[in-house]
C-alpha cells in the first residue's frame, strides 16, 4: 500500500471533468503565484491518507506544504489526484469535499488546515 509511487501517465483533459479545481472554460480556482508551487506536472496520486498526498506533492516539485495539524491530516481521506495541474491545483483536488482547506498560498509554499 505505501509502495505506491507517483506516476506521470494521465491525460489533461481527465483533470478537467473530473475536478472543480478546474472552473469550467479551464480557468483554475487555485492561484498562480510563478513559484516551485505553480510549474504543471502530471499526476496519479491515490493515497488513503492526505499526509502521504502532501508528502508525495511536496517531495516531487520542492512545493512546501505545511499542515497545521499532520496527526489529524492522517486521518483525512483525500481525492484522487489524476492529470496535468500544479503542486497548488494538486492539493486543492486532494482536500476537496473534506475537512481540510488551503488557508495560505505563497509562491513556493501552501498552507493547510482545517476549514
Amino acid at each position: 500500500m505505501f509502495a505506491r509511487i507517483l506516476v506521470f501517465c494521465v491525460s489533461a483533459g481527465l483533470l478537467a471533468a473530473c475536478s472543480n479545481a478546474v472552473r469550467e472554460g479551464g480557468e483554475s480556482v487555485a492561484p498562480d503565484l510563478d513559484g516551485a508551487c505553480d510549474r504543471a506536472l502530471d499526476y496519479d496520486l491515490d493515497f488513503d491518507r492526505f499526509d502521504e498526498v502532501a508528502q508525495q506533492i511536496a517531495h516531487a516539485t520542492g512545493c512546501f506544504i505545511e499542515v497545521d495539524d499532520m496527526a489529524a491530516a492522517g486521518k483525512v481521506r483525500p481525492n484522487a489526484v489524476q492529470g496535468h495541474m500544479t503542486p497548488r491545483e494538486a492539493v486543492y483536488v486532494a482536500i476537496e469535499g473534506t475537512a481540510l482547506s488551503v488557508v495560505e498560498n505563497e509562491p513556493d509554499r501552501i498552507a493547510v488546515g482545517k476549514r
